[in-house]
């Protein structure tokens, strides 16, 4: 099976396109270098989520662990010599404890989560910015270009219309 260099495919599509649209002044090479950067971003967006959500079901996992610890001790308060009443309230002291440490844990693992999705979005956010940034460059330098171009076709122009002159030409006041 034969190898396909992605690169170059990449380059050939642009430049398919930018005949059959007649895109004035446009660069597959610049395209292509402005995919592969944001191909990148994508994918250390994707490293930051996978490496944070590793971290979210760790954590998970020992709260988990916390909870079954915390219910077992709750189980384990029976009735002996002491009176019913004593053991309920030690039943409901374990009992709120555990819902309160469970409602800190939620949020905590909350927080973690929407820490972990600002860093992937602010990887892409930061890939956004400085790909429009990298387009108005590409662009000016295209203007500036068309702009070289007109200026030597005007000079072009006024030497065929004044050749004594090498294109110059004199004001009279």
């Amino acid at each position: 099976m034969p190898t396909t260099n992605h690169a170059d495919a990449s380059k050939t599509s642009a430049n398919f396109f930018a005949k059959i649209f007649q895109v004035p002044g446009f660069d597959a090479n610049t395209f292509v270098k402005f995919q592969h950067r944001n191909l990148e971003a994508l994918t250390a967006a994707n490293q930051a989520l996978v490496q944070g959500l590793q971290t979210v079901a760790q954590r998970q996992g020992k709260l988990v662990q916390q909870s079954v610890k915390q219910f077992q001790e709750l189980l384990s308060l029976k009735p002996t010599s002491a009176s019913v009443t004593e053991v309920l309230v030690k039943q409901i002291d374990v009992a709120k404890t555990s819902y309160e440490k469970n409602v800190a844990d939620a949020r905590e693992l909350g927080d973690l989560v929407a820490k972990v999705g600002a860093e992937a979005a602010d990887i892409l956010n930061r890939r956004v910015v400085a790909s429009l940034d990298e387009i108005k460059a590409a662009a000016r330098s295209k203007a500036a270009g068309v702009d070289e171009v007109k200026a030597a076709a005007q000079d072009v122009v006024k030497a065929a219309a004044y050749p004594k002159t090498g294109g110059r030409v004199a004001v009279v006041a």
